[in-house]
């Protein structure tokens, strides 16, 4: 890759999956990484501070303390929270506090939102039209932001308590046709940190985030030459998942079903071939499956 101009970023939600993997890359890319973490004292904050990342300490909703921690800065890395105790008003809190951060410190915001956020669609999910909703609120502020729009997450293949791999099938809530497009964490740190470097011509940007697009058997056969053993697919009723996982989890499988969405995906990868895409197999390899397995399984 050319040299880059080293930049100062401040990473909303350093400690987990999206912005653990954003940096990550950053500082293997030369960037220096200010962590915003909730708890310093929590093993994935920790570790940073020893490996000599800047801590900076703070709610996603605390728009002060965002402020302090990105003085300095040239960018951020912003993300929200669904599923939080108070719901949709939480998360459009965190983003308008991670908006006037950026805002006061004329930084530069690369902010993780979903794919749709930036359209006047009726979004059913909760968790997208909250999205909506903070969108709508950066253009208001004409805010310097490149709005990255990840599609269904393939680590959520890593919740094997809901998939039941260790039992030996692929269990999923779509029927065996129905191609879904996904992500992986690492492809949106890539355009998240091409975004970073490229200002000039990424702010103003609302791009779809796809790695690939497959079909529920698509996925169960390449699980099975990457565990080495077949593992059919298993269909998961929408009501069952309803009561596993409640309604709005239900209603954004019963969106894939009713009305699948497809990214040009080879497009988006000509476009943008600086992220180093990841199709499922790719990613799938590099899984340490017996780990997966050996966790308490969460939603993704």
């Amino acid at each position: 890759m050319p040299e880059t101009t080293k930049r100062t970023v401040l990473v909303a939600g350093a400690t987990g999956k999206q912005g653990g993997a954003v940096a990550d890359l950053l500082r293997a890319r030369g960037h220096e990484v200010v962590a915003y973490v909730r708890n310093p004292d929590a093993p994935a904050a920790a570790t940073l501070a020893a490996d000599g990342v800047r801590l900076a300490v703070g709610d996603l909703a605390d728009s002060a303390a965002l402020t302090t921690a990105a003085r300095g800065v040239d960018a951020i890395f912003g993300l929200t929270v669904p599923f939080g105790e108070h719901g949709a008003a939480e998360e459009i809190a965190q983003g308008r506090a991670i908006g006037a951060a950026a805002e006061a410190v004329h930084a530069h915001l690369v902010h993780s939102s979903v794919r749709g956020a930036a359209s006047d669609d009726d979004l059913k999910v909760e968790h997208a039209s909250s999205k909506q909703v903070i969108e709508r609120w950066f253009r208001e502020k004409e805010l310097r932001v490149t709005s990255v729009q990840p599609v269904y997450f393939m680590e959520n293949a890593l919740n094997v308590g809901f998939n039941r791999l260790p039992q030996g099938v692929y269990a999923f809530p779509l029927s065996a046709d129905r191609r879904l497009d996904q992500v992986t964490v690492l492809d949106i740190a890539g355009l998240a940190v091409h975004a970073i470097e490229n200002p000039d011509t990424l702010i103003g940007r609302r791009i779809d985030v796809v790695s690939d697009s497959l079909t529920t058997l698509e996925v169960a056969g390449i699980l099975s030459d990457v565990l080495g053993k077949d593992i059919p697919y298993a269909n998961i009723p929408i009501p069952q998942v309803r009561q596993w996982a409640g309604d709005e989890i239900a209603d954004m499988f019963q969106s894939f079903e009713d009305t699948p969405l497809h990214t040009d995906v080879a497009a988006l990868h000509a476009e943008f071939p600086e992220v180093g895409w990841h199709d499922f197999r790719r990613w799938a390899e590099q899984v340490d499956w017996e780990r997966a397995f050996a966790q308490t399984p969460t939603w993704g």
